[in-house]
């Protein structure tokens, strides 16, 4: 049998898992920006084996992770929401409601998404304000 009796398949399963296991989620039919960009990048022709070229492309409201496949010749691509890759902290982070990229701006009392009203409080705030 060629390709070593499924050798090929259970290697790119491995690398697709091996990615898994680092929080990212396997995308089997990814935006098309993101697979031309990494061919554009020169992904598939890439480092192949398990020690794969990676790149991130970030998108409206998840990062993306495009993998030179095991072998070659093609990229798998793996996403994480934006709010589970930025940490978010009092001056800025992802919106958890709608993804956007949220900064504190010197009027803000608190960091606040202006997409959604989101708003990050620190925790004696938020507490106090369920007690009052």
């Amino acid at each position: 049998m060629p390709n070593g009796h499924g050798q090929r398949a259970e290697d790119e399963e491995k690398l697709i898992e091996a990615v898994e296991d680092e929080g990212w989620n396997h995308y089997p039919d990814p935006p098309d920006w993101v697979i031309d960009a990494a061919e554009s990048d020169g992904l598939p022709l890439a480092t192949a084996g398990f020690e794969a070229a990676q790149k991130r492309y970030h998108g409206d409201n998840y990062v993306y992770l495009a993998v030179s496949s095991v072998h070659g010749g093609f990229v798998h691509v793996f996403s994480q929401k934006k709010s589970e890759y930025f940490e978010t902290t009092p001056e800025e982070g992802t919106c958890p409601n709608c993804q956007e990229y949220v900064r504190r701006y010197e009027d803000d009392d608190y960091l606040t998404c202006h997409r959604c009203g989101w708003q990050y409080k620190p925790l004696s705030e938020r507490l106090s304000n369920l007690l009052d």
